[in-house]
């Protein structure tokens, strides 16, 4: 009767069977729990897309497909900042105890890719920083 009321009367007057309305409404159910539940998992995933929902400015659908374009973003930048620090780091760490640094010559440096004492202070502040998250998410 909850979920599918117009179809009470149809099974009294036996223009339609208990199975048949009992199928309804169990899809009708199932389809409001299944909004209801996307909607709470919404909300635990990013809120500011549920209340949009809530006050109408967006769909659900269309709050899900933004949250997974959300996803994919952060995804990415993800995998190009870890290559990136892959890159850059193990090639750092192998010229520390070298005389790399003493063989500097800044004539020779690529345009634009000069190492000066303000690119170095930047790095070693780089370095501290990526030291402090990783400590931060207890990496190795």
């Amino acid at each position: 009767m909850r979920h599918a009321p117009d179809l009470v009367d149809p099974v009294i007057n036996g223009a339609m069977g208990l199975d048949e309305a009992y199928d309804v409404a169990r899809e009708n159910k199932a389809k409001a729990n299944s909004a209801e539940m996307q909607l709470a998992r919404l909300r635990e995933e990013d809120p500011q897309l549920a209340d949009r929902v809530t006050e109408g400015d967006l769909s659900l659908q269309g709050a899900w497909a933004e949250r997974r374009a959300r996803v994919e973003e952060e995804k990415r930048q993800r995998r190009v900042a870890t290559q990136l620090l892959c890159e850059t780091l193990p090639s750092l760490a192998q010229v520390r105890g070298t005389r790399t640094f003493a063989l500097y010559d800044p004539d020779l440096a690529p345009p634009g890719r000069a190492v000066t004492r303000e690119v170095i202070e930047h790095a070693a502040s780089a370095l501290a920083e990526a030291a402090s998250v990783w400590v931060e998410r207890d990496l190795p």
